[in-house]
């Protein structure tokens, strides 16, 4: 028969067998002969081994086999006899060796081991994950909430708060970020309005549009777009990999904007200079020249 315990074969197994056992509790009652026994339950299947340990390793397998009686180890547990055939992990609960004279690497052992099984998780045994997280959020939404009335208070400090708690843009409702922005226009770069865009569009997507909405009715829309032209930033690039949803395509069309006044100011360069140069161009001054030389 072949047994197995952790990664130690019981080649040497002489004996096994089985100890079943239900917890019965009697309840005696007073008057009347007989017993009523109330069910608990089986108890966990004990197993009894029986054998001796031979070969070069037999050392190393009592001290693991000891170890983990010490510390009350679960260990595998495979059969194919009959006895504990069912079971797939167990307990040592008692290991005796003995040392047989005149061998020096053979041993008998008496080997008791039980049934184990893992211990149910706890009801609440989730719960303190949750409460930190619900705590780490209330705290989140608190400090976002916090930020965004002092950005009402003070709408220079619009970007500095941004940059350091993007959530509060969470916390302000479009018109309220485009009063803000309209406050504090002329000390906003085109850097400034794309940085904006592209966290309120990871923060909260839905109100880009209405941002957008609330700075075209004010009249500031196509000064932040001048500043874009100017500048030469690329909104798109500033704001690549976040998801707009339905206000993509104005995202896209200030960005069309912008780079057409960027083309046209360079075409308008060019054509000054060219102005430039036509205007000082002499068409009779390689004759000057000839009738300068003697």
């Amino acid at each position: 028969m072949a047994v197995r315990i952790g990664k130690i074969e019981l080649v040497g197994l002489t004996n096994i067998y089985t100890e079943d056992a239900r917890n019965l509790v009697q309840q005696r009652v007073p008057g009347q002969s007989g017993s009523v026994f109330q069910d608990l339950g089986r108890e966990p299947v004990t197993i009894v081994m029986e054998g001796l340990f031979l070969g070069s390793d037999t050392q190393a397998e009592l001290e693991e086999l000891r170890q983990a009686q010490m510390k009350a180890t679960p260990m595998s547990f495979a059969s194919d006899a009959i006895a504990g055939a069912d079971l797939t992990d167990v307990l040592i609960a008692d290991f005796q060796v003995r040392q047989l004279a005149g061998h020096q690497s053979r041993f008998s052992f008496f080997l008791r081991v039980k049934e184990y099984v893992e211990p149910p998780v706890a009801a609440d045994a989730g719960v303190a994950a949750v409460d930190a997280a619900v705590a780490a959020d209330a705290e989140s939404w608190a400090r976002g909430s916090v930020d965004a009335a002092g950005v009402l208070q003070n709408p220079d400090s619009l970007m500095e708060a941004v940059d350091g708690n993007p959530a509060l843009l969470g916390h302000l409702t479009p018109d309220e970020l485009g009063s803000v922005v309209n406050g504090t226009k002329d000390s906003l770069t085109g850097e400034n309005f794309g940085s904006l865009l592209g966290s309120l569009g990871k923060v909260n997507p839905a109100a880009v549009g209405g941002f957008i909405d609330s700075l075209r009715q004010s009249g500031s829309l196509g000064e932040f777009i001048q500043k874009l032209a100017t500048e030469g930033v690329s909104l798109l690039e500033m704001v690549k990999g976040v998801d707009f949803g339905a206000a993509l395509s104005l995202i896209k069309g200030i960005a069309g904007a912008g780079d057409f006044l960027t083309k046209l100011k360079r075409v308008a360069e060019e054509a000054s200079a060219l102005g430039t140069t036509l205007g000082e161009f002499d068409p009779l001054g390689p004759f000057k020249d000839l009738e300068a030389k003697p």
